[in-house]
């Protein structure tokens, strides 16, 4: 009986993280086609400075952190931890009264947001029931795709309206 209501729960959980995951991503792309060019240039940038730091703490290159690769179940656990953790302290900056803050701000949250949304996903999709392996791997690597994109407009080697297309 508990290895059922856990399995059920688990199941719940999945479909929650891969439905946040599509509504952000939805989101966030009318956000990029409202703001145009300039913010999604500015975002793109914030997801490639993510990144990179990503990179760097673990042992990655920036495209596979990009992806989501490479890492294992924990690792790919502490880092999406640590990006919400990390989207909760620059939460208090969006407000500021200082634009430069606010600008570095919505960067940083941005990058934290959808990579953070990404290793979730990585995560989830290694600890999923095998039923819902496969949806949770389309959604990652639909967000993998996405933060490959908002990276390359941020480093000026795609037009910003990709990242909206």
């Amino acid at each position: 009986m508990l290895g059922w209501l856990l399995r059920r729960k688990l199941r719940k959980v999945v479909e929650s993280d891969i439905f946040e995951a599509r509504s952000m991503l939805s989101t966030l792309k009318l956000k990029l086609y409202k703001e145009g060019s300039e913010g999604t240039l500015a975002y793109g940038e914030g997801v490639g400075e993510v990144a990179a730091l990503l990179a760097e703490r673990f042992g990655l290159s920036v495209p596979d952190a990009l992806e989501g690769r490479g890492l294992n179940w924990q690792q790919l656990d502490d880092a999406s931890r640590d990006l919400l953790a990390t989207m909760a302290k620059v939460r208090r900056m969006l407000d500021s009264d200082v634009q430069s803050v606010r600008s570095a701000a919505h960067k940083q949250f941005t990058g934290c947001l959808v990579l953070g949304h990404l290793y979730r996903l990585r995560f989830i999709a290694q600890q999923a029931p095998q039923e819902q392996q496969a949806a949770a791997v389309a959604m990652a690597d639909r967000l993998a795709e996405f933060a490959r994109v908002m990276a390359d407009v941020g480093a000026r080697l795609r037009d910003p309206s990709d990242a909206y297309a």
